[in-house]
């Protein structure tokens, strides 16, 4: 086995040329795990104009259509909150009808399998969640190889998750049930998610917490605007909005009156700016990764909004971006979660409870001060520059080797 490449399959949704925290996940997977070990095929949803195969050194990628009866409709962070309400609106109507919507890609994920796996021995297959098609796909061809192992990546929960309908929480039970009869390993986002998993998961021999984390090398730089700049980079989507954020912002300038300036990057418009704040918010159309990220390293504050306090184990992926760049993290979340945790552990930002408007002011007066005196906060560097994606595809390629053992 030393002397041979293995053949891994990972079965994605998510990959370039869409866009998303899921596809940063997916191109680290294949972008760290070793060359000299691992030649890699990716089977993936076909996106646009995409080239439909293609081959990248070690990496072998099928994009494969999505043929939908009523088609999911996409989001765009430019359109305007009316038209955005009514993509969700009807995206929930189709999940109603259509109970598996991505079943046309489902069955090619199977088909490309057994076509790979016909030129090319597979040693091992992931898939990661979601659509649970990805998963569905690769059971499918591996309940007819039942010496392939897979190791089934779930990123957040499946049937856990609280914010989803009865509905497709009782289609997500039955999917765990099938998965933990045939899979070998389970990999997720965090501690807690896993610790869920492994209650569910009962069959299953090993897990592993595979956290996301930044990618990129863009050095940080000590330097501050003329205006106090706060940068937000992502969506706000469901009962995720900036609006207890407002109130402190209100307090903080009630008490300190000074200009200041919001960046929301690559953001829907689906969500109300109060009339006195219109003047300080600054939309950036959407931008590749690296440029979202340089964007964060150009403010003097980053701002992180995580209100889903039902769920346990919620980084949010733009978490590790936001501290890569070494600038004072507005944390407006849960305080006894994974994310509060981490920011802790790094030393790198100010903790507020999302429900508590008297913290975040104090928190944004904390970084405030920050920028006005000029002194940089004295993170922990080491811990923070551990968050680099390759690190927890090492903990993957450990994984995948331990069940490929002879």
């Amino acid at each position: 086995m030393a002397n041979k490449h293995l053949h891994i399959v990972l079965v994605t949704a998510w990959y370039p040329p869409r866009k998303s925290v899921a596809v940063n996940r997916m191109l680290a997977f294949t972008r760290y795990l070793d060359a000299n070990k691992f030649d890699i095929s990716v089977v993936t949803m076909l996106e646009g104009e995409a080239i439909q195969e293609e081959v990248n050194g070690n990496i072998h990628i099928y994009r494969e259509s999505d043929a939908q009866s009523i088609p999911l409709l996409k989001h765009y962070q430019s359109e305007n909150r009316l038209k955005h309400i009514v993509k969700v609106l009807w995206n929930i109507a189709v999940r109603k009808l259509v109970p598996t919507p991505h079943k046309a890609w489902l069955h090619s994920v199977n088909k490309r399998l057994n076509t790979i796996n016909t030129a090319k021995p597979i040693d091992l297959v992931i898939s990661s969640f979601s659509p649970v098609e990805a998963h569905l796909g690769a059971l499918k061809f591996l309940n007819s190889n039942v010496d392939i192992p897979w190791i089934a990546d779930m990123r957040d929960e499946m049937s856990s998750n609280p914010q989803i309908p009865e509905s497709t929480r009782k289609r997500l039970k039955y999917a765990e049930r099938l998965i933990n009869q045939r899979a070998q390993a389970v990999t997720t986002v965090s501690a807690p998610i896993l610790d869920d998993m492994k209650r569910i998961m009962s069959k299953v021999t090993l897990f592993e917490e595979l956290r996301n984390g930044f990618d990129h090398n863009i050095k940080a730089k000590i330097e501050y605007n003329q205006v106090f700049t706060m940068a937000y980079a992502g969506t706000f989507y469901g009962p995720r909005k900036p609006h207890t954020f407002f109130d402190g912002l209100r307090l903080f300038l009630n008490e300190t009156p000074c200009k200041v300036k919001v960046q929301f990057i690559g953001t829907h418009h689906n969500f109300s700016i109060p009339s006195d704040f219109q003047d300080f918010c600054e939309f950036i159309p959407p931008v590749s990764n690296d440029e979202a990220v340089q964007l964060m390293a150009n403010a003097d504050a980053t701002l992180l909004i995580l209100n889903e306090l039902e769920r346990r184990g919620v980084y949010s992926g733009k978490i590790f971006d936001y501290i890569s760049v070494l600038k004072p993290l507005i944390a407006i979340l849960d305080p006894t979660d994974v994310a509060a945790d981490l920011i802790l552990e790094t030393k790198s930002g100010f903790i507020a409870d999302f429900n508590k408007p008297e913290e975040i002011k104090l928190a944004i007066e904390s970084a405030y001060t920050i920028w006005k005196s000029r002194t940089p906060m004295q993170m922990e560097f080491e811990k923070i520059t551990a968050l680099h994606r390759k690190h927890q595809v090492k903990k993957l390629e450990g994984l995948i080797l331990k069940l490929l053992q002879p």
